[in-house]
Protein backbone atom coordinates (compact mmCIF):
# COMPACT_ATOMS: atom_id res chain seq x y z
CA UNK A 1 0.00 0.00 0.00
CA UNK A 2 2.76 2.42 0.93
CA UNK A 3 4.58 1.57 -2.31
CA UNK A 4 1.53 2.56 -4.35
CA UNK A 5 1.29 5.90 -2.56
CA UNK A 6 4.98 6.58 -3.20
CA UNK A 7 4.53 5.80 -6.91
CA UNK A 8 1.60 8.21 -7.07
CA UNK A 9 3.58 10.92 -5.26
CA UNK A 10 6.54 10.46 -7.61
CA UNK A 11 4.29 10.61 -10.65
CA UNK A 12 2.72 13.85 -9.44
CA UNK A 13 6.15 15.32 -8.74
CA UNK A 14 7.32 14.42 -12.27
CA UNK A 15 4.31 16.06 -13.91
CA UNK A 16 5.26 19.57 -15.08
CA UNK A 17 3.00 22.43 -14.00
CA UNK A 18 2.32 23.45 -17.61
CA UNK A 19 1.20 19.93 -18.45
CA UNK A 20 -1.17 19.94 -15.46
CA UNK A 21 -2.66 23.29 -16.50
CA UNK A 22 -3.06 22.23 -20.14
CA UNK A 23 -4.69 18.94 -19.18
CA UNK A 24 -7.13 20.62 -16.81
CA UNK A 25 -8.05 23.22 -19.45
CA UNK A 26 -8.50 20.43 -22.00
CA UNK A 27 -10.69 18.44 -19.57
CA UNK A 28 -12.92 21.48 -19.14
CA UNK A 29 -12.92 22.61 -22.78
CA UNK A 30 -13.40 19.20 -24.38
CA UNK A 31 -16.14 18.24 -21.93
CA UNK A 32 -17.93 21.52 -22.60
CA UNK A 33 -17.62 21.02 -26.37
CA UNK A 34 -19.08 17.53 -26.09
CA UNK A 35 -22.10 18.83 -24.17
CA UNK A 36 -22.55 21.90 -26.40
CA UNK A 37 -22.40 19.87 -29.60
CA UNK A 38 -24.80 17.24 -28.28
CA UNK A 39 -27.16 20.17 -27.71
CA UNK A 40 -26.41 21.50 -31.20
CA UNK A 41 -27.19 18.12 -32.70
CA UNK A 42 -30.53 17.91 -30.93
CA UNK A 43 -31.55 21.49 -31.81
CA UNK A 44 -30.33 21.45 -35.43
CA UNK A 45 -33.83 21.88 -36.88
CA UNK A 46 -34.59 24.96 -34.77
CA UNK A 47 -31.18 26.47 -35.48
CA UNK A 48 -31.54 25.95 -39.24
CA UNK A 49 -34.99 27.52 -39.18
CA UNK A 50 -33.70 30.52 -37.22
CA UNK A 51 -30.76 30.95 -39.61
CA UNK A 52 -33.15 30.80 -42.55
CA UNK A 53 -35.10 33.73 -41.09
CA UNK A 54 -31.89 35.68 -40.48
CA UNK A 55 -30.71 34.99 -44.04
CA UNK A 56 -34.07 36.16 -45.44
CA UNK A 57 -33.96 39.36 -43.36
CA UNK A 58 -30.45 40.09 -44.63
CA UNK A 59 -31.58 39.61 -48.24
CA UNK A 60 -34.47 42.01 -47.71
CA UNK A 61 -32.19 44.63 -46.14
CA UNK A 62 -29.65 44.14 -48.93
CA UNK A 63 -32.28 44.63 -51.64
CA UNK A 64 -33.63 47.73 -49.85
CA UNK A 65 -30.11 49.15 -49.62
CA UNK A 66 -29.39 48.47 -53.32
CA UNK A 67 -32.64 50.13 -54.42
CA UNK A 68 -32.00 53.33 -52.46
CA UNK A 69 -29.51 55.28 -54.61
CA UNK A 70 -29.15 57.98 -51.94
CA UNK A 71 -27.52 55.37 -49.69
CA UNK A 72 -24.74 54.68 -52.24
CA UNK A 73 -22.11 57.44 -51.95
CA UNK A 74 -19.36 55.41 -53.61
CA UNK A 75 -20.66 52.86 -56.10
CA UNK A 76 -17.28 51.04 -56.38
CA UNK A 77 -16.95 50.44 -52.61
CA UNK A 78 -20.59 49.36 -52.47
CA UNK A 79 -19.95 46.73 -55.16
CA UNK A 80 -17.03 45.34 -53.14
CA UNK A 81 -19.18 45.18 -50.02
CA UNK A 82 -22.00 43.47 -51.90
CA UNK A 83 -19.60 40.95 -53.45
CA UNK A 84 -18.16 40.08 -50.03
CA UNK A 85 -21.62 39.87 -48.48
CA UNK A 86 -22.90 37.66 -51.35
CA UNK A 87 -19.83 35.41 -51.14
CA UNK A 88 -20.25 34.96 -47.39
CA UNK A 89 -24.00 34.49 -47.72
CA UNK A 90 -23.51 31.90 -50.48
CA UNK A 91 -21.07 29.90 -48.38
CA UNK A 92 -23.23 30.23 -45.29
CA UNK A 93 -26.38 29.23 -47.18
CA UNK A 94 -24.81 25.90 -48.14
CA UNK A 95 -23.88 25.14 -44.55
CA UNK A 96 -26.91 26.35 -42.63
CA UNK A 97 -29.12 23.30 -43.00
CA UNK A 98 -30.25 21.02 -40.20
CA UNK A 99 -28.41 18.07 -41.73
CA UNK A 100 -25.16 20.04 -41.93
CA UNK A 101 -25.53 21.31 -38.36
CA UNK A 102 -25.85 17.68 -37.26
CA UNK A 103 -22.79 16.60 -39.27
CA UNK A 104 -20.75 19.46 -37.85
CA UNK A 105 -21.84 18.57 -34.32
CA UNK A 106 -20.87 14.91 -34.82
CA UNK A 107 -17.44 15.93 -36.11
CA UNK A 108 -16.95 18.29 -33.17
CA UNK A 109 -17.97 15.60 -30.66
CA UNK A 110 -15.56 13.09 -32.20
CA UNK A 111 -12.77 15.67 -32.09
CA UNK A 112 -13.55 16.62 -28.48
CA UNK A 113 -13.66 12.97 -27.38
CA UNK A 114 -10.26 12.33 -28.97
CA UNK A 115 -8.69 15.40 -27.36
CA UNK A 116 -10.23 14.46 -24.01
CA UNK A 117 -8.86 10.91 -24.22
CA UNK A 118 -5.48 12.34 -25.23
CA UNK A 119 -5.46 14.70 -22.25
CA UNK A 120 -6.43 11.90 -19.85
CA UNK A 121 -3.54 9.79 -21.13
CA UNK A 122 -1.12 12.72 -20.92
CA UNK A 123 -2.30 13.33 -17.36
CA UNK A 124 -1.11 9.77 -16.75
CA UNK A 125 2.18 10.75 -18.48
CA UNK A 126 1.56 8.48 -21.46
CA UNK A 127 3.06 9.69 -24.74
CA UNK A 128 0.29 8.02 -26.75
CA UNK A 129 -2.04 10.68 -25.34
CA UNK A 130 -0.14 13.38 -27.22
CA UNK A 131 -0.63 11.58 -30.53
CA UNK A 132 -4.32 11.00 -29.85
CA UNK A 133 -4.66 14.70 -28.98
CA UNK A 134 -3.01 15.61 -32.30
CA UNK A 135 -5.44 13.35 -34.18
CA UNK A 136 -8.37 15.03 -32.39
CA UNK A 137 -7.05 18.45 -33.36
CA UNK A 138 -6.60 17.35 -36.98
CA UNK A 139 -10.19 16.09 -37.01
CA UNK A 140 -11.42 19.53 -35.92
CA UNK A 141 -9.35 21.16 -38.67
CA UNK A 142 -10.40 18.80 -41.47
CA UNK A 143 -14.08 18.11 -40.76
CA UNK A 144 -15.32 21.43 -42.26
CA UNK A 145 -13.45 20.76 -45.52
CA UNK A 146 -14.64 17.17 -45.65
CA UNK A 147 -18.27 18.19 -45.11
CA UNK A 148 -18.47 21.44 -47.09
CA UNK A 149 -15.53 21.49 -49.50
CA UNK A 150 -13.05 24.30 -49.88
CA UNK A 151 -14.95 27.55 -49.40
CA UNK A 152 -14.85 30.67 -47.26
CA UNK A 153 -16.97 29.23 -44.48
CA UNK A 154 -14.90 26.03 -44.26
CA UNK A 155 -11.74 28.05 -43.81
CA UNK A 156 -13.42 30.19 -41.14
CA UNK A 157 -14.81 27.23 -39.21
CA UNK A 158 -11.52 25.36 -39.49
CA UNK A 159 -9.51 28.35 -38.29
CA UNK A 160 -11.86 28.99 -35.38
CA UNK A 161 -11.99 25.37 -34.24
CA UNK A 162 -8.33 24.65 -34.86
CA UNK A 163 -6.72 27.74 -33.34
CA UNK A 164 -6.74 26.57 -29.73
CA UNK A 165 -6.11 22.96 -30.74
CA UNK A 166 -2.94 23.93 -32.58
CA UNK A 167 -1.88 26.26 -29.77
CA UNK A 168 -2.39 23.52 -27.18
CA UNK A 169 -0.64 20.98 -29.42
CA UNK A 170 2.43 23.22 -29.52
CA UNK A 171 2.30 23.69 -25.73
CA UNK A 172 1.82 19.96 -25.14
CA UNK A 173 4.81 19.31 -27.43
CA UNK A 174 6.94 21.35 -25.02
CA UNK A 175 6.17 18.68 -22.40
CA UNK A 176 6.72 15.61 -24.58
CA UNK A 177 9.96 14.78 -22.75
CA UNK A 178 7.93 14.21 -19.59
CA UNK A 179 5.70 11.64 -21.30
CA UNK A 180 6.65 7.98 -21.60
Amino acid sequence: MESQLDDFGEEEALKPALLKVLCILTFIGSSALILINIGSYSSADKTAQMMSHVRENMRQKDSTFNNDSSMQPNHRNNRKGNFFRRTMMGSASEIMTADNFRKTAIGAVISAILTLIGAILMWQLKRSGFYIYVVGTMVSLLVPFFLYGFNTMSFGISFFSGFFGLLFTALYALNIKSLR
